[in-house]
């Protein structure tokens, strides 16, 4: 008479990852990489499409992302170069 109790579905939630590629701010292209360099404190970001290319100093306790984001603020500010030409 007045059915069954249905069981709830269960919704998974997908945790958020950090990127490792990441779009570059010359040539508006998904092609840049950051290396970390722990022991140095230092940041290797480097455009695959257009060659734009920095090493910045970081914190120990920077991740890539917060790396990258400082070389966004960095090129913004025109410290970094712009294009390179090959």
């Amino acid at each position: 008479m007045g059915g069954r109790k249905r069981r709830r579905k269960v919704v998974k939630r997908v945790p958020k990852r950090v990127p490792k590629v990441f779009n570059c701010p010359s040539c508006d292209s998904r092609s840049v990489t950051v290396e970390l360099d722990d022991k140095r404190g230092v940041a290797f970001i480097h455009c695959g499409t257009c060659g734009l290319q920095a090493e910045i100093e970081v914190p120990k306790v920077f991740e890539v992302v917060h790396a990258f984001n400082r070389f966004v603020d960095l090129y913004y500010e025109g410290k970094i170069g712009g294009l390179v030409k090959h």
